[in-house]
Order: structure tokens, then C-alpha cells, then sequence
């Protein structure tokens, strides 16, 4: 840490990060360890709360030459890339979202409504990137109503389990047919029972 910075006033805490001079760094497609080339722009994250102030952290981000990607901009430990929160809030974020809707969240995190979905969105593309693929033997079929004006999604979801499996816009034979589409051989022989509720 090279600096802090407390605005009582604004209730905001600002913390910058530097690192040693002789550190090196991973590049982050081949992981081959690369001394510093350069620092990309400044750039801040939405950090925990300190003593209820909105914590933000800011860091120049270490660049490395390699000779096979380029020049690229490393991997940083707290916050996924392209990600305007560390990984702490925003696993701070998804407990809130699980237990009220979002315009609560947005109100408990002071975050903005864009955000809270942008949180919600990464979370599950982390979730079905580890989500393993397995034989679900009941798999239960519903309709849901979105939104106003009869917008319907279709919801496929393993009834041994009480997960969701797939979600597809519209309630249609097509909707429905996404979801086997995705399914190996193994998987579609593995199914023993649908339970459809469709209009």
C-alpha cells in the first residue's frame, strides 16, 4: 500500500497499491514468468466497506512483453478482469442479492442497478463454468412469465437435485429443444422421466 486516503465527508476511503520494483509477473494466456514491460491506466474497484465508508482501491496494472501474446496486461489476485469490484464485494454482493431483490441490494451495496445485474451476470457465468455435466435422470419442464406483455421463458430443472439445468426465452417446442441439443448421448439416454408443465 502507498497510499490512503479518508474523506469523512464523503464517507470514502481510498486505498493505492503498488508493488516492489523487481517483481515479475505472469503472462496470463501462458503463464511464463516476464519481468514488468509497463502499467496500464490507473484503474479502481469497489472494495468491502471500512467502518461503513465505501472503500475503493486503485492500482496501475503491471504490463508484460511476451514473445508469444504480446504485450498484455497481467491477472490481478483481487478482481476478475474487466471487473469494476474486488472478488470480496462481489461475493459480499451475491450473498445480499440471494436474500432480497435487487433494488434492496442496490440499496444495502450502493451500487447501481446496472451493477448489481453485472454482479449477478458474472456470477453465473462462473457458476456453469464450473457447473460439471451429468446424467440428470427427472428432469422437470415449466413455463415462467418474465415480464409484462407475455413474455414467458421455458426452465428445465433436475428434480433429484432442485437445479436449474437450462433456461431458454419463449415457451416453445424450440425452447425446449435447446436443451437436448446440448446433451451428450450418454445424457439423453439417461433421461428415465419429464415432468411437463406447458402451455
Amino acid at each position: 500500500m502507498s497510499r490512503v486516503n479518508l474523506d469523512v465527508n464523503g464517507q470514502r476511503v481510498d486505498v493505492w497499491a503498488e508493488h516492489p520494483e523487481d517483481a515479475a509477473w505472469a503472462c496470463p494466456q501462458c503463464s511464463r514468468t516476464l519481468p514488468l514491460y509497463d502499467h496500464a491506466e490507473e484503474r479502481t474497484w469497489r472494495h468491502l466497506d471500512s467502518c461503513q465508508f465505501q472503500t475503493h482501491l486503485h492500482a496501475r496494472i503491471p504490463r508484460v512483453e511476451c514473445g508469444e501474446h504480446g504485450v498484455v496486461q497481467i491477472l490481478v489476485p483481487w478482481a476478475e478482469p474487466r471487473s469494476r469490484f474486488t472478488l470480496l464485494f462481489e461475493r459480499l454482493a451475491i450473498d445480499v442479492l440471494r436474500q432480497c431483490d435487487v433494488s434492496g441490494a442496490t440499496r444495502i451495496l450502493r451500487i447501481s442497478w446496472d451493477e448489481a445485474w453485472g454482479l449477478m451476470e458474472r456470477a453465473v457465468t462462473r457458476g456453469r463454468q464450473r457447473k460439471v455435466r451429468t446424467v440428470v435422470r427427472r428432469i422437470g419442464v415449466d413455463e415462467k412469465a418474465a415480464a409484462k406483455g407475455h413474455r414467458y421463458l421455458t426452465l428445465v430443472c433436475d428434480l433429484d437435485e432442485g437445479t436449474v439445468e437450462h433456461i431458454a426465452e419463449d415457451r416453445k417446442q424450440e425452447s425446449l429443444d435447446g436443451y437436448y441439443a446440448g446433451l451428450t448421448t450418454e445424457q439423453l439416454d439417461g433421461i428415465e422421466a419429464v415432468a411437463m408443465d406447458m402451455w
